[in-house]
């Protein structure tokens, strides 16, 4: 589905990502792992083509994307959800929704199953962005990420700064996501427990490099420790 292959990203004319070779087949969800700073969301935004530079490949279904822009890339089928959520304050939430629909290949409108994930959004479809809890928004920035109808989705520390009670419900939509609509999930996350219950596969990255990968299984608590430990 998603592969990249000997992948550098820059800022300016600082290397941020080196030598990156990953896969990820259709239906899967892979998390990616590692500290701060280890470039986790520099992966999420070579992706998506928001670096300065990126050399390498990066293919989608097979088909080269280097090439493309980004919102060519959006309508090829890969959504994000930033850290931070990127949602627009001033816009509602219904508006903030019909910007995801713009990236979709057939005209749906705001879809029906993505209110029904996130009741609360369909309550407050005229209130304004801004004024959503921090856990209202990072729903608001998925389902509007699903409305593009998205073959891979990527999320980048989809819980950070969220309620405990919110934290369930997300972590429980995207696994649903990933099993029930077979829609391949690339999720950066420091919450390994999550990452273990969820993922198929995993990448752990250090000083810009994949530095370990595999099944979720081979996550050891070795692995963590030497990469993922303060």
């Amino acid at each position: 589905m998603l592969e990249l292959t000997d992948v550098d990203a820059f800022y300016g004319n600082s290397r941020a990502l080196q030598g990156i070779n990953l896969m990820v087949g259709n239906g899967e969800f892979l998390s990616v792992l590692g500290r701060n700073g280890v470039g986790k969301t520099t992966l999420m935004r070579s992706i998506l083509g928001l670096m300065d530079r990126v050399t390498g490949r990066l293919s989608l279904d097979g088909a080269d994307i280097s090439p493309l822009r980004t919102y060519q890339r959006a309508k090829a089928g890969i959504a994000y959800v930033p850290q931070g959520r990127g949602i627009l304050p001033k816009f509602t939430v219904r508006e903030n929704l019909t910007l995801g629909t713009f990236a979709a290949k057939s005209a749906g409108g705001i879809e029906e199953w993505v209110l029904e994930l996130f009741p609360v959004l369909k309550d407050f479809l005229n209130r304004y962005g801004g004024n959503l809890s921090g856990g209202q928004q990072q729903q608001l920035a998925i389902a509007r990420a699903l409305l593009a109808q998205p073959k891979v989705i990527l999320l980048d520390e989809p819980t950070e700064g969220i309620q405990p009670n919110i934290v369930e419900q997300i972590e429980d939509v995207i696994t649903r996501l990933n099993r029930e609509r077979g829609i391949t999930v690339v999720l950066v996350e420091q919450n390994v427990a999550f990452a273990r219950r969820a993922s198929h596969r995993f990448a752990l990255l250090e000083k810009g490099r994949v530095v370990a990968k595999g099944a979720i299984g081979e996550l050891t608590d070795d692995l963590i420790q030497l990469h993922m430990a303060v």
